[in-house]
């Protein structure tokens, strides 16, 4: 039964060992019908061509693209089927014809996710009566006809860029957290709200948490807690830790939605004593450019740097040691809303001393 019973399956995967580099998985669940084959094809197009324009930034790898009857396996059919919706960062639910085991299988991945990373589809021209627990749930609803496929496409991509923006925070857990927040682990112990993503470095050693990847950026990063802020004000002390020759910075990025630059501001310093900051904006392939505020000069990479950052609906303020800077939100090329603050460093580890988080 261990392997038949979802919460069995899903119990025995929260235990086991998760990804160091970990793609981006995209199930379909719908009937096992030829019938569904282009629906199933044109999702697959859509997803892989939604993530490749994310290579423009750096997302890797490939994604995994998986429709349950794709599902080769010598094991338990219904373990297999448990497994890919654990995994599934987006999962699309085709209801067509209210097929009983595809609405099995939507209920256990609306149990296990989010709301943006499961998405109803149905055929515009299916007019059976939905099951009344399913009624009200809001559609996608396809066409497949020559006018129909590019609006169908059109949907389908937003919702995967959605789904891809989201994905790095959607893994692990943190704790809850609330402002003001207070952390430091000049005492040696850790505190977890400080949320650092799977199989990134992460000790406290010599009264900091050190932290990042020298190898992967998309591992380089740790968050306050998993808690979207708007307006702040923090104030944080850090420094170099194993810096790798040529570039390497540490700094930190608020109102982030990704760790990649285009998402966020981010503020850093330079292993070379310059200091930028990313700027997001509409204009591609980037859609980010990164300011200057400070030249290349001398730096003392063992010292310990303060950073401050405060935003506001008015003014964003940035100190790092004695260096200052304010921008007006309203001359601000691109703004987002709520989103994490995330640490963020490259090619060196990063040695969190203290931090101060408060709202302005």
């Amino acid at each position: 039964m261990s392997e038949l019973w979802p919460l069995d399956v899903r119990t025995k995967l929260d235990r086991g060992p998760v990804e160091a580099i970990r793609p981006f998985h995209c199930l379909m669940l719908m009937p096992f019908e030829s019938r569904f084959n282009s629906v199933a094809d044109l999702i697959k197009t859509t997803v892989t061509e939604t993530l490749d324009s994310f290579k423009n930034f750096g997302f890797e790898p490939l994604p995994h693209i998986q429709r349950l009857d794709w599902v080769t396996s010598s094991g338990v059919i219904q373990q297999e089927i448990w497994k890919e919706i654990y995994e599934a960062d987006l999962v699309f639910c085709d209801v067509t014809g209210y097929n009983p085991n595809v609405l099995f299988e939507s209920g256990v991945a609306a149990a296990w996710k989010h709301n943006e990373q499961v998405v109803f589809i149905r055929d515009h021209f299916y007019k059976g009566q939905a099951p009344f627990d399913v009624a009200p749930l809001r559609y996608t609803e396809y066409t497949l006809t020559s006018d129909g496929i590019p609006e169908f496409k059109r949907k389908l991509a937003e919702l995967v860029q959605q789904a891809v923006i989201a994905f790095p925070d959607s893994q692990g857990i943190a704790p809850t957290v609330s402002l003001p927040l207070h952390v430091t682990f000049e005492s040696g112990h850790d505190d977890l709200r400080i949320y650092t993503p799977p199989f990134a470095h992460r000790r406290v050693v010599g009264g900091a948490l050190e932290f990042g990847s020298l190898a992967s950026f998309s591992h380089s990063w740790a968050s306050i807690g998993k808690k979207p802020i708007l307006n702040f004000a923090i104030r944080f002390k850090a420094r170099f830790s194993n810096p790798q020759p040529g570039a390497a910075f540490i700094g930190v990025g608020f109102r982030s939605q990704h760790f990649l630059a285009n998402f966020a501001h981010i503020l850093y310093l330079n292993r070379d004593g310059s200091i930028l900051i990313t700027e997001p904006n509409e204009l591609g392939p980037k859609f980010y450019e990164d300011r200057q505020l400070r030249e290349p000069g001398p730096l003392d990479l063992s010292s310990v740097h303060e950073f401050s950052v405060s935003f506001d609906q008015t003014h964003l303020r940035i100190t790092v040691n004695d260096f200052h800077q304010e921008f007006e939100v309203a001359r601000m090329s691109k703004v987002f809303g709520p989103g994490l603050i995330r640490f963020q460093t490259f090619r060196t580890w990063m040695a969190l001393i203290d931090a101060h988080v408060s709202e302005p």
